[in-house]
């Protein structure tokens, strides 16, 4: 039997809602729209909104291809209805982190629906705020990027597949009941090609395919045959392509034969020649799990409750919850997946966030199951370690701005930012996370709020530790608004090397960049129009003549000349 709990699991989604609100408005007021990827993204929405091209994403005026358009159509309709603004933009993608921290507590009740109430309101509580709770997860789920709408996308669809497995093997269920579940997964499929493309299907099908080692044991049925199951297959990802395409398609048309292979060829075969030419080992991604999932990876209560080499001989913990269905469909669903993306070569810590609710479930499935020792009525600090790494983070991040002189005496070009942060509110993040190490909690549910409250206050100071620094070093708010006034007034404008779109939205930009490969061909063309403007990044030994205006900019310098200033340049 596990902890009395006389809470109900709604107390929890209200501050789950809570954590997820602070995390965010905090993350959008302190800081800035990070380039290259957030201000790239907001500049695609932004030339969307301006050139009326709902179908056909550009950037700086050109074809834009490498991601499907949905995040940038729901930009555009909160534009429509509350006007432009960076606020909406930066809200859409983290709004999709609140939906999958909801339909996280649906997929527990989905999975577990005959326990005992009291039960099934802990693992329907405690899971989201696991979830949120996660560093990588909370500060990952306030950015403007496509990860978050995946992990929704994959959430909807495993809710199909348990709901189609349910109805499949349930006699008395309309053949509607399942199908319905399997228009569901090709929703969910749809929404995930149009978020971020093929991938999706890595994050479902494995779950899908291999209902034989979970579903039995999920309902204690089998099917007569399996005929019907595996044939919902290519139905689910006919629905699911068939979303995307009636995108795709006249897009293609629209955009022309170069988007046209852009979006069917270089969405897939090319991405993956792609992944293989930036090869990461095997085991890149395990080396970084623990990281990923702190606090909660340093809970010693949560590893008894997985259980070491005596548990595992006599069949507890871990080896007793492979029996259970529900654990099974989460093994599965983190573990082929984290397989799969280990055995491509090109990988990046992000592509796992939509297994990340697989984790925080079977957390919740295993602390819900901890059984309280008799005649225990004492309150106790079981939850001391994890409060005690988040106050190591807060403490080394102190200890690294102390040690600063001497970090400089091994690294002589310290970036400009490091001398920004503003170390003293990690003062009271340090004094809150000692705090609640110290205090004793009644029961687990109790001890996974005061942790989960713990990270999200340690996260927000270390946003507002931050937040100057990121200002001064990738805040380009001021020089996009210059380029877009000089533009105003007629001048002519080129960028040199890369250009990503990092003005466009910013400074709310009408016409395109013109982009200059490199500094050589920037110099003939000033001697062309010596009256326009040029910029370049550059380290400030390489910053040419006397600039007209200079900002730091990623460790570099964000630098502007008048063209007359570079025209005799060597």
């Amino acid at each position: 039997m596990a902890d009395n709990n006389t809470h109900s699991s709604p107390n929890d989604m209200w501050l789950t809602a809570l954590l997820w609100l602070v995390l965010v408005v905090g993350a959008i007021i302190m800081r800035p729209v990070l380039p290259i990827d957030e201000t790239r993204y907001l500049s695609v929405a932004w030339e969307m909104h301006t050139s009326g091209s709902y179908l056909v994403p550009h950037l700086n005026g050109e074809l834009y291809s490498h991601k499907p358009p949905l995040l940038f159509w729901l930009i555009n309709a909160g534009w429509a209805i509350f006007g432009v603004s960076a606020e909406w933009a930066r809200m859409v993608a983290p709004l999709f982190g609140l939906g999958s921290l909801w339909l996280t507590a649906k997929m527990a009740t989905a999975l577990w629906p005959d326990v005992s109430k009291d039960v099934l309101s802990l693992r329907r509580g405690l899971a989201p705020l696991i979830l949120l709770s996660g560093v990588y997860w909370s500060v990952f789920s306030t950015m403007t990027m496509f990860d978050m709408m995946l992990a929704f996308s994959t959430m909807v669809s495993l809710l199909g597949v348990v709901g189609g497995w349910r109805a499949y093997v349930n006699g008395s269920s309309s053949s509607w009941g399942f199908w319905k579940n399997i228009a569901l997964i090709g929703i969910g499929l749809g929404l995930g090609g149009l978020s971020k493309g093929p991938a999706i299907l890595l994050h479902v099908l494995p779950v899908y395919a291999l209902a034989p080692l979970w579903g039995p044991m999920l309902t204690g049925d089998k099917p007569t045959s399996w005929f019907k199951w595996y044939s919902s297959i290519p139905v689910a990802i006919l629905i699911g392509v068939g979303i995307a395409l009636g995108w795709a398609i006249p897009a293609a048309i629209v955009g022309g034969p170069e988007y046209r292979d852009a979006i069917f060829v270089g969405q897939t075969a090319g991405r993956m020649v792609k992944s293989f030419a930036h090869q990461r080992p095997p085991w890149w991604f395990l080396q970084y799990l623990p990281l990923l999932l702190l606090p909660w990876f340093a809970w010693p209560r949560l590893w008894r409750a997985v259980g070491f080499k005596k548990s595992w001989v006599n069949n507890t913990g871990l080896r007793a919850s492979l029996t259970d269905g529900g654990v099974r469909f989460l093994v599965i669903w983190f573990g082929v997946t984290l397989v799969a993306f280990s055995a491509i070569s090109g990988k990046q810590l992000h592509y796992l966030l939509p297994e990340f609710p697989a984790l925080a479930l079977f957390a919740g499935f295993l602390l819900s199951n901890i059984k309280k020792p008799e005649g225990e009525t004492e309150p106790k600090r079981k939850h001391m370690v994890p409060a005690l790494v988040l106050a190591g983070m807060a403490g080394i991040i102190l200890l690294a701005w102390a040690a600063l002189p001497l970090i400089e005496t091994y690294v002589p070009r310290m970036p400009s930012w490091a001398y920004e942060v503003a170390p003293i509110w990690m003062v009271p993040a340090l004094l809150l996370a000692l705090g609640a190490s110290f205090v004793s909690m009644p029961d687990i549910r109790s001890e996974v709020r005061i942790i989960a409250i713990t990270a999200a206050s340690v996260i927000v100071f270390t946003h507002m530790v931050a937040a100057p620094a990121l200002h001064h070093a990738y805040d380009l708010s001021l020089p996009a608004r210059l380029v877009a006034d000089w533009q105003n007034d007629g001048k002519k404008m080129a960028y040199v090397g890369k250009y990503h779109g990092e003005f466009n939205f910013l400074g709310r930009m009408e016409k395109p960049l013109l982009i200059l490969p490199d500094m050589a061909t920037a110099i003939k063309w000033a001697g062309e129009n010596p009256e326009a403007i040029i910029i370049d990044v550059v380290r400030q030994r390489e910053i040419k003549a006397d600039p007209i205006a200079f900002f730091p900019y990623r460790g570099k310098y964000l630098v502007m000349w008048e063209s007359r200033k570079l025209k005799n340049v060597k």
